[in-house]
């Protein structure tokens, strides 16, 4: 598997990452210079030269070939690749912010997904799954770059009741996946089902209780789980709704409001 395909499979999408260098670095590094160029150029990247683009960061190729490879990319032409591939992420959103009355659109879309969603995630299933948490030795949370900043909203909350969880952000954090145990929980979020199909063989064979919540209800993304917590009434599969965006949020925020008054509150 080339490095190229190892950060698309983890759903690190391009955009994303150059985003997040913006976000989070030192205003005055290379890494931000060249992030921030990408991103003014991100609907030209694909004509765009590797020698043009030293020259207007007035950096050396070098640099630009470091720097893919802190992305996960083998070389630039990948990287420029991996901004093709993803556009179809972004469609979903697009078409509808092109509606002249999106907002009533969208309105009714979330209205119907969180009707949708109260009646499948029942109290008693949150529960369940709030126990585990609290029982588990160590929790681990799994999903694409676009459901991160979801599990971090998640995992911060969660100190305040005194049980750390860990978002794995990152490849790097797969050797400490290996090393998880039977009494460890694993959860995987994948709305539209990509997610899971990239990490199926990953996660196969890890020790713990392994659960997917997904909008997919394909089976051949659910056998590697002992549990899968379909958050959608229809499938979902390689579809992008608001599911994706808004169902992950919603789904974390109930079970952490489970989680707080069934754990979080200590009694004076």
């Amino acid at each position: 598997m080339t490095t190229q395909k190892k950060a698309n499979s983890f759903g690190l999408r391009l955009a994303s990452r150059l985003c997040s260098i913006v976000n989070d670095s030192p205003s005055a590094s290379v890494e931000v210079v060249l992030a921030e160029y990408l991103l003014q150029h991100y609907n030209t990247l694909g004509t765009l030269n590797i020698y043009q683009f030293a020259e207007d960061c007035h950096v050396p190729r070098s640099s630009i070939h470091r720097f893919c490879g802190k992305l996960g990319y083998a070389n630039f032409s990948e990287l420029k690749l991996s901004c093709r591939h993803e556009q179809d992420s972004y469609q979903y959103f697009t078409a509808l912010s092109e509606k002249s009355d999106f907002r009533d659109h969208l309105c009714e879309e979330m209205i119907q997904m969180v009707r949708d969603m109260k009646g499948r995630i029942s109290e008693p299933l949150l529960s369940r799954l709030a126990a585990q948490i609290h029982d588990a030795r160590t929790v681990y949370l799994l999903a694409s770059y676009s459901s991160i900043s979801a599990l971090k909203d998640f995992q911060r909350p969660m100190i305040l009741c005194g049980k750390l969880v860990r978002v794995v952000a990152s490849p790097d954090d797969h050797d400490r996946l290996k090393k998880a145990s039977a009494d460890d929980l694993i959860l995987v979020v994948s709305a539209m089902g990509k997610f899971a199909e990239a990490y199926h063989d990953f996660i196969q064979p890890l020790s713990g209780k392994k659960i997917l919540i997904t909008a997919s209800h394909q089976p051949e993304i659910q056998t590697p789980y002992d549990q899968v917590i379909l958050i959608s009434s229809m499938d979902c599969h390689h579809i992008k709704t608001a599911y994706a965006k808004y169902g992950v949020s919603y789904f974390f925020d109930s079970l952490y409001s489970v989680y707080y008054r069934n754990y979080g509150i200590v009694a004076e």
